[in-house]
């Protein structure tokens, strides 16, 4: 199994034209965004071959607490689940494009997605990755 720890706060995918993603800040933050993530796996699995075949993908977004809260609400979310905005198949979409031609080909190889959102005090993304066998088995 492949485990990569990303610090970054998580950012759901923005929809982007070809000519928008030059002009409009959301699209160029998400540009960013995306920059940075490959950035910390290249730093976590150096010259990794691509995993073929089809994948398992488990992941955990850990999402920042809101300034304006009391710190004692601050306190009580901490490991709660997080059912704001950003919609998680949002957030997932955004990690995938960033992990191609990282960890996987293409992130059409995933047949199974677990996705969990919840709130921490640092936010960051942690990724688990493991191949499946061609019989929808998971492999040894």
């Amino acid at each position: 199994m492949l485990k990569v720890e990303i610090p970054v706060e998580p950012m759901g995918a923005v929809r982007m034209t070809g000519r928008g993603k030059y002009i409009k800040p959301n699209a160029q933050r998400y540009l960013t965004y995306k920059k940075l993530i490959q950035m910390h796996v290249l730093s976590q699995v150096k010259r990794m071959e691509l995993l073929t075949g089809p994948l398992e993908v488990t992941v955990w977004f850990t999402m920042p607490i809101p300034q304006s809260w009391s710190k004692k609400k601050k306190l009580e979310s901490i490991g709660e689940w997080h059912c704001k905005k950003p919609d998680i198949d949002n957030l997932v979409k955004g990690l995938f494009d960033s992990l191609n031609g990282l960890i996987w080909t293409d992130d059409n190889q995933v047949a199974v997605v677990k996705s969990y959102k919840l709130y921490g005090e640092s936010p960051r993304i942690d990724v688990y990755v493991e191949g499946l066998k061609e019989d929808g088995q998971r492999q040894a």
